[in-house]
């Protein structure tokens, strides 16, 4: 588990260099993230990820996603 946390750990890092970014549309939210819109989706909908559809197309921004992660980091704690 430590060896993950710390590749969470440096993944949000290298985001934060990239911070206060607008991200427009699905494809630029998956790149940020790396992860299959399908996943995202279920973030959206079960753990309140931070995306909202704006006339007809799904925006985010760097900023929040970074710390939404950090929150899951926090949340999911050290078994």
């Amino acid at each position: 588990m430590v060896a993950l946390t710390q590749d969470i750990e440096v993944y949000i890092m290298w985001h934060m260099s990239h911070r206060n970014i607008i991200l427009s549309g699905r494809k630029e939210i998956q790149k940020f993230t790396g992860r299959p819109w399908k996943t995202i989706k279920k973030w959206i909908n079960e753990r309140h990820f931070p995306a909202a559809k704006i006339d007809g197309r799904w925006m985010s921004t760097t900023d929040e996603i970074c710390s939404w992660f950090r929150q899951q980091i926090k949340n999911t704690g050290h078994e």
